[in-house]
């Protein structure tokens, strides 16, 4: 038995490079250890609220069978987590610009799939429309995940060194890395993701040292083209949309007594048919969180939890089911763990000096922010309904193994710090932008997380 508890010490010491008996420098202030924690609280509340619900598909209870099929990806998460802690980002960014061409590579056949309509014998199963998943062997893989981390690894081991993003011109490069990935996600289509993309980049751009007149311009743009864009997306998406703003009584009492006014939002039969129809899963997501009060109806309890009145309570609209049992006390815990994670995050991306490792620190703290307030948004009718999972809690093997993978990178940067003899990262001339000169030692130094 002592045998056994040394060689489990061993296997753990060897992926995670901390020795379990001898671990004086744990304290759960430091950023690596602060954010572990509050990912394991994540996962203990994510795995029983799946546990409690069934998917509304389903035609038995299968929310154990979830349930353990999410503890199985949990620990390949952990494993595969601490092995990149392991190797660490300044060896991984080396094929920074490999695993990106790999994961955009991984995005054409779905899309392929969606334009040709067929779903090719099962290969590329349709769900609600969409073509996101490529069917393996016992499990679904769902590529627009992974890109999301090769996309910031991507980005970040381009701009580290580079100053034309200083020069409005110099954004051509950033935004077309942004682009392809950004419209094979549009075809499955995956608007949630695709929706991502744009914050991490633009916290990064302006992380880097981008101008911020350049950065409003090319907001500016954006918003100007939001009209063309509206009318090329499907009306399905363009009722998701305009769902926080179909939420009025008052608005679409003027919809269906002034149609024509209104027609860019929804026709009038849309407006009669709203909360049963497009607004279902968004009616019932508030009652649910509604519902759940203070301190909630408890585990595994309340209508929303019991019966299949709310689609995708296991996946997108978990935070609803989490306030319904736990109540706003729940809610909080769960909002508190994502602060602890983005707080460490950032303090880790102000401690290092490496600018590779900062663009990708920032990357990783835009990206889980911005899927929180998305994911969190949506359930309580503050943001369109993307399809848009919660980091850690949401049911799905792809997501889970993506975010313990960004989460990975985070706890890397704290730990292998490269020397670098310079001026601090992005700082630059005022007068003319003179190229700074950088030169990187290439030997990490270790620091405990």
């Amino acid at each position: 038995m002592l045998r056994f508890v040394e060689g489990l010490r061993f296997v753990f010491a060897v992926l995670t490079g901390v020795d379990v008996v001898n671990a004086k420098s744990f304290s759960p202030t430091r950023p690596g250890w602060a954010i572990l924690l509050a990912v394991g609280v994540l996962l203990t509340v994510g795995i029983a609220s799946i546990y409690v619900t069934n998917t509304h598909y389903s035609q038995s209870h299968d929310g154990p069978t979830n349930a353990f099929k999410q503890m199985v990806f949990a620990v390949l998460g952990l494993v595969v987590g601490a092995a990149c802690v392991r190797v660490g980002h300044i060896r991984i960014s080396r094929f920074a610009y490999v695993i990106f061409i790999l994961a955009v590579l991984a995005l054409i056949p779905p899309a392929l799939a969606k334009l040709a309509g067929s779903s090719f014998g099962g290969v590329f199963p349709v769900r609600n429309g969409a073509r996101r998943w490529i069917q393996l062997p016992g499990f679904q893989l769902q590529p627009s995940e992974f890109v999301k981390v090769a996309y910031i690894l991507a980005l970040a081991w381009y701009l580290r060194y580079r100053q034309n993003y200083r020069r409005f011109w110099g954004f051509v490069a950033p935004f077309a890395i942004t682009g392809v990935p950004l419209v094979l996600i549009l075809i499955e289509p995956d608007l949630g993701t695709a929706l991502l993309l744009v914050p991490v980049l633009f916290a990064m751009l302006f992380m880097a040292g981008a101008r911020l007149k350049h950065l409003g311009i090319v907001a500016l743009v954006c918003v100007l083209m939001f009209p063309l864009a509206w009318w090329k997306i499907k009306p399905y998406q363009r009722l998701r949309i305009s769902a926080v703003l179909l939420q009025s009584d008052n608005l679409r009492k003027e919809i269906i007594e002034n149609p024509n006014r209104y027609e860019f939002l929804a026709t009038k039969r849309q407006a009669l048919e709203w909360a049963g129809s497009s607004g279902y899963q968004l009616v019932h997501s508030k009652n649910a969180v509604g519902s759940g009060g203070f301190l909630g109806h408890g585990w595994g309890k309340g209508v929303y939890v019991e019966h299949s009145q709310l689609p995708d309570r296991h996946n997108d609209f978990v935070f609803a089911v989490i306030a319904h049992q736990w109540g706003l006390v729940g809610a909080l815990v769960v909002l508190a763990c994502y602060v602890v994670i983005v707080i460490a995050g950032a303090q880790i991306a102000s401690a290092t000096s490496d600018p590779f490792g900062r663009l990708l620190a920032i990357g990783v703290v835009a990206l889980i922010s911005t899927q929180v307030i998305i994911n969190a948004g949506m359930a309580v009718g503050l943001m369109p309904i993307t399809g848009m999972s919660l980091p850690f809690v949401s049911y799905g093997g792809s997501s889970l193994l993506t975010s313990f993978i960004a989460i990975s990178f985070l706890i890397s940067v704290s730990r292998h710090r490269p020397f670098l003899l310079s001026l601090r990262p992005f700082e630059f001339d005022r007068n003319d932008d003179k190229k700074a000169l950088l030169i990187d030692h290439q030997r990490g130094t270790h620091f405990d997380i």
